[in-house]
C-alpha cells in the first residue's frame, strides 16, 4: 500500500532553527510543506518528543516563517514535524512560497483544503 502525500514538498534552503524550552538548534531544513518540515538532525539533539517544537525559518530579516509542530518520525539522519499551529503571517509567507512552487492556483487549493480537514 503506498502512502499518497496531500501536501507537496518544497525542497527549501534558508535560515532554520529548531527550539524547544531553553535549547535552540540551528538545523539545515530539507524541505517544506503546507503541512510540516523536514531537516537534518543536528549535533546534540536530545529533545522531549511528547512536547512541542519551534520552528522559525528566516526567508529574510523581516520575513520569518514560524510554527509549532510536533515530532512525527525521525532517524539518524532526519526529522520530520508535522505543523500544528502557524500565524497568519506565516501561512501567508509559506502559501505564497508554495504557490510560487506548485505551478497552479488549482492544486494550491487543493493543499489548503486538504490542510483545514
Amino acid at each position: 500500500m503506498s502512502e499518497h502525500r496531500h501536501f507537496t514538498r518544497i525542497e527549501f534552503d534558508a535560515d532554520t532553527r529548531i527550539s524547544q524550552g531553553e535549547d535552540v538548534w540551528s538545523v539545515e531544513l530539507i524541505d517544506i510543506s503546507l503541512n510540516g518540515v523536514l531537516f537534518k538532525q543536528p549535533e546534540n539533539w536530545l529533545i522531549n518528543p511528547g512536547k512541542a517544537l519551534f520552528v522559525n525559518i528566516h526567508l529574510s530579516d523581516q520575513n520569518i516563517i514560524k510554527m509549532e509542530c510536533q515530532l512525527v518520525h525521525t532517524t539518524e539522519e532526519e526529522v520530520g514535524c508535522q505543523c500544528k499551529h502557524i500565524d497568519l503571517d506565516s501561512i501567508t509567507l509559506l502559501k505564497r512560497l508554495v504557490e510560487l512552487n506548485v505551478g497552479s492556483e488549482e492544486m494550491l487549493e487543493r493543499e489548503l483544503s486538504a490542510l483545514i480537514q
